[in-house]
């Protein structure tokens, strides 16, 4: 029986293009020290503004992390391997359908050999059972044998020791996830 690998979407599949989305609608660089995990905190009192103006399509043109299409594609041979996405942005929850199916469209167009069941919404990753977890939140990266932590801009202030302490190892691209799965 293979074993089963999740992987998340934002932040490990692709960047997505909500932060440039957001700068052009405030007019500047958004300071991640300050927004934390949520880039949608630069818009300050904005916000009802920013996400009432049209659907959110936070992949549009956004390209997949270089390495991704072909890593992947090698795990799904010898993993039973499932892409878990949340589909919530606070502060936007009216948002939801728009991107469910904006995710959807991206994930078909950019990973077309994966399965619709393979493809998991979710914001509670924690209740699904995975031997191998791969994300850019150690919140989720939980009750598994390989934890990966996919280097992102809000996980930048944990410690190696911190990260040791919780069984996690840090990758920094596709090519690392490949050198340990593959």
């Amino acid at each position: 029986m293979k074993k089963r690998l999740m992987i998340d979407m934002d932040d490990c599949l692709t960047d997505g293009t909500f932060r440039r989305q957001i700068e052009e609608f405030i007019g500047e660089e958004i300071d991640t020290d300050k927004t934390g995990y949520y880039l949608q905190n630069a818009l300050g009192d904005r916000k009802e503004e920013f996400f009432r103006k049209g659907p959110l399509d936070m992949y549009q043109d956004a390209p997949l992390k270089e390495g991704a299409y072909e890593v992947i594609q090698k795990l799904n041979d010898i993993y039973d391997v499932y892409i878990v996405t949340s589909y919530c942005v606070p502060d936007a929850h009216y948002q939801e359908g728009n991107l469910l199916k904006f995710k959807m469209e991206y994930l078909q167009k950019h990973l077309p050999f994966l399965k619709t069941e393979q493809i998991i919404f979710s914001n509670v990753k924690k209740f699904i059972d995975f031997d191998v977890r791969i994300d850019d939140s150690i919140r989720h990266l939980v009750n598994s044998e390989v934890l990966l932590l996919f280097d992102a801009y809000h996980n930048q202030t944990l410690t190696e020791e911190e990260l040791v302490s919780k069984n996690i190892k840090r990758v920094m691209n596709w090519q690392e996830v490949a050198d340990i799965l593959l």
